[in-house]
C-alpha cells in the first residue's frame, strides 16, 4: 500500500493538485522556546554535521538529498532543527548559510520522495521554518523567498492529507501537533489546526497513559512528546486560543512523569531505549510546560516507581512491556540509584545511532541492573516493529512512613522457561544513606533435576570506582565527588566485573556488581545494601582499602 501511494505522490498529477494560493508571508511568526547552540552552527559552517552522535562530514558540499548516514541522522537533517543553531550564531553569515542550505534544500528535495516527506519529518521541517522564518525569509531576494514559502504551502498541503498516516507512536503525535500550528501561523488556514487538534487528542489519548507515562515507557520519547505539546500549547496561548482540554490535561500529566525520571544530575534514568538526554533541554521543557510541583513518585499504569530520601533517588520499573510498543527492553524489576548529582548503580542504556550490534545485547535482562536466571532475557525482545506475543504478570506495592520507603515489586517473566517468580523487595530510608534490598527466586511448583543458576547485576556508572572489601565479602565504592558507599551482601560473595556503559549513547567502560547463585528444590532470597559511608571513621575505613575519599 504504501508503495502505492509512493507512486501517486510522485506523479505530476499529484504534484498540481499541492498548488494553492500564494501567502507572502506568515500570519504569525512563534517564538521559539528551544535555545540553539552557536557552537554547532560553527561546524555546520564547517560542513560538519552531527546528530544524535554521529558525525558526517560533507565538507563544501551540500547534504542534499541526505541519503548518507543512518535513518535518525536522516531524520534529524530533513527536520532542520539545526536552524536554531544558526539562529544562536546571528549575524550575516548565519543568515547567509541558512538560506544557503534551504535553498538547495528546494532544488534537490522540494518534489516529494518517500523519506523527506514522510509526515513527522514534513512536520517537524515545518515546525522549524516557521519557529525561523525571520532568519530563512527576512530581507532574503525575491525569487528565492517566492520559492520558499510556496514549497511551504505545498508541503502543509501534502501533511494535511498524509498526517494520519504518520508511523505509530511519537512520529504520529509530531505530524498531527505540526499540522495544528500551521493552522496558526499560515493565513487563512485554521483547518489545518481542527484538523490536527483533532488528531492529536486521538493519538494522546491512545499513547499516553492516566499516569502521564508513554506506552514506549522510554522516558527520551516521553520527553520528546512533551516538546511537542508544549509547544503547541504556548503557540495557542499566543495567538490569543484556549488550548484544548485535551491537550492541556495531556501536558498536566507529562511534566510531572517527566520528572519523575530525572536524576539528580537532571538527566533521565535508562530504561527502554532511553539516554540521559539534555538536563539543560530537559529542564527549559518542564519550565515551558507550565505545570510546576515534584516528581510523580508513583506511576502504576506505565510500571514505575521513584523512591526519595535525602538527596538520594531510586527510579524502579516494575512494568510489563506495553503490547503495542514493540520493541523495548528486557529489564524487569531493575532499577538505578543516585546520590546528589552522582549516578550510582545505573542500567547499560543505548546507542546512538541505533546499532543492530547493540540493540540486542542492550535491551536483554542482563544489561539492566536485576536478577537474571541462566542467562535467559525475562521476557522476549521483539525486532523492531513486531508486537510481543506473550502476556505476563507484574505488580508493585509501595508503603511509606516519615522514617523509610518500601517497595515489594515481582514478575512471572521466567514462569514459562523455568518455572519461576522474581520478586524484590526495596528500602530506602528517609536520609538517603541506607537502601537496601531482597532479591526472592520462588518456584511456582515442586522441582527436580539440576540447580537453575542466576545472576543479580548492579551495573555501576563509569565514574565510580569499585573494590572488593573485607575478605571479599563487600564492596567499598568511590564516586568522583570524594563520596564513598558501601556494598554488603547476605547469600552470595560479590564479584566484579567488567561492563559497558551508553549513557549518552556512546560505549564506556564501566563496572558492575554481581552476585551468582543457583536455585535447586527450594526458594532461594539474597538480601543487600548499599550504605552511604559518612564521617571520619567510614572516610578511614575506604583509605585503608586504597581509595581516595
Amino acid at each position: 500500500m504504501r508503495g502505492v501511494r509512493d507512486i501517486i505522490y510522485g506523479s505530476a498529477l499529484y504534484r498540481m493538485s499541492l498548488r494553492g494560493r500564494f501567502h507572502h508571508g506568515l500570519a504569525f511568526q512563534p517564538a521559539d522556546p528551544w535555545d540553539g547552540d552557536a557552537a554547532r552552527a560553527n561546524e555546520l559552517f564547517r560542513g560538519i554535521y552531527s546528530f544524535g552522535g554521529e558525525v558526517v562530514d560533507v565538507g563544501p558540499s551540500t547534504p542534499w538529498p541526505g541519503h548518507r548516514g543512518s535513518e535518525s541522522w536522516r531524520a534529524a537533517l530533513q527536520g532542520f532543527d539545526w536552524l536554531r543553531d544558526f539562529r544562536a550564531a546571528g549575524g550575516d553569515a548565519a543568515e547567509r548559510a541558512a538560506r544557503s542550505l534551504a535553498g538547495a534544500w528546494l532544488t534537490h528535495c522540494g518534489q516529494y520522495e518517500a523519506f523527506a516527506w514522510r509526515p513527522d519529518i514534513l512536520s517537524r521541517r515545518l515546525i522549524n521554518w516557521c519557529l525561523n522564518a525571520d532568519l530563512l525569509i527576512r530581507n532574503a531576494e525575491l525569487t528565492y523567498r517566492s520559492n520558499l514559502l510556496r514549497s511551504l504551502g505545498r508541503q502543509a498541503r501534502h501533511l494535511a492529507r498524509t498526517a494520519d498516516k504518520a508511523p505509530p507512536g511519537p512520529p504520529a503525535i509530531k505530524a498531527a501537533a505540526g499540522l495544528a500550528l500551521l493552522g496558526y501561523c499560515l493565513p487563512e488556514s485554521r483547518a489545518y489546526a481542527e484538523t490536527g487538534l483533532r488528531l492529536l487528542t486521538d493519538q494522546t489519548q491512545r499513547q499516553i497513559h492516566s499516569d502521564g507515562g508513554h506506552v514506549s515507557r522510554d522516558p527520551e520519547l516521553l520527553h520528546a512528546v512533551l516538546q511537542d505539546l508544549v509547544l503547541l500549547k504556548r503557540v495557542m496561548m499566543e495567538v490569543g486560543e484556549p488550548p484544548p482540554e485535551p491537550l492541556v490535561h495531556a501536558v498536566d500529566r507529562i511534566t510531572p512523569t517527566l520528572r519523575m525520571f530525572r536524576h539528580g544530575d537532571g538527566g533521565l534514568a535508562l530504561f527502554n531505549g532511553a539516554t540521559e538526554g539534555d538536563p539543560a533541554a530537559i529542564e527549559v521543557t518542564i519550565k515551558r510546560s507550565g505545570v510546576r510541583g515534584r516528581p510523580n513518585l508513583s506511576a502504576p499504569r506505565t510500571g514505575f516507581e521513584r523512591m526519595e530520601g535525602g538527596r538520594t533517588v531510586v527510579v524502579a520499573d516494575f512494568g510489563g512491556p506495553h503490547p503495542e510498543a514493540g520493541v523495548g527492553h528486557a529489564g524487569l524489576l531493575s532499577f538505578e540509584l543516585s546520590h546528589r548529582r552522582e549516578r550510582i548503580v545505573v542500567n547499560s542504556g543505548s546507542a546512538r545511532p541505533p546499532a543492530a550490534q547493540w540493540s540486542k545485547a542492550l535491551a536483554s535482562t542482563a544489561a539492566h541492573s536485576t536478577l537474571t536466571v541462566a542467562d535467559t532475557n525475562a521476557i522476549a525482545v521483539p525486532e523492531a516493529g513486531r508486537k510481543r506475543r506473550r502476556r505476563m504478570a507484574a505488580e508493585a506495592t509501595r508503603t511509606e512512613s516519615t522514617d523509610a520507603t518500601w517497595l515489594e515489586m515481582s514478575h512471572d517473566g521466567y514462569r514459562g522457561s523455568f518455572g519461576l517468580v522474581h520478586r524484590r523487595r526495596l528500602y530506602l530510608d528517609a536520609t538517603g544513606g541506607d537502601f537496601r534490598g531482597e532479591d526472592v527466586l520462588e518456584p511456582l511448583e515442586r522441582r527436580t533435576g539440576q540447580p537453575t543458576p542466576f545472576a543479580i547485576r548492579f551495573h555501576l556508572h563509569p565514574l565510580v570506582r569499585a573494590s572488593l572489601s573485607q575478605g571479599g565479602t563487600a564492596v567499598i565504592l568511590s564516586l568522583k565527588s570524594g563520596r564513598g558507599w558501601r556494598f554488603r551482601v547476605a547469600g552470595a560473595a560479590p564479584q566484579l566485573e567488567e561492563s559497558i556503559h551508553l549513557g549518552d549513547g556512546s560505549p564506556r567502560r564501566s563496572t558492575q556488581i554481581v552476585l551468582a547463585g543457583s536455585l535447586a528444590e527450594e526458594s532461594v532470597a539474597v538480601q543487600w545494601a548499599f550504605g552511604l559511608i559518612d564521617g571520619p571513621e567510614g572516610q578511614e575505613e575506604a583509605a585503608q582499602e586504597g581509595l581516595e575519599l
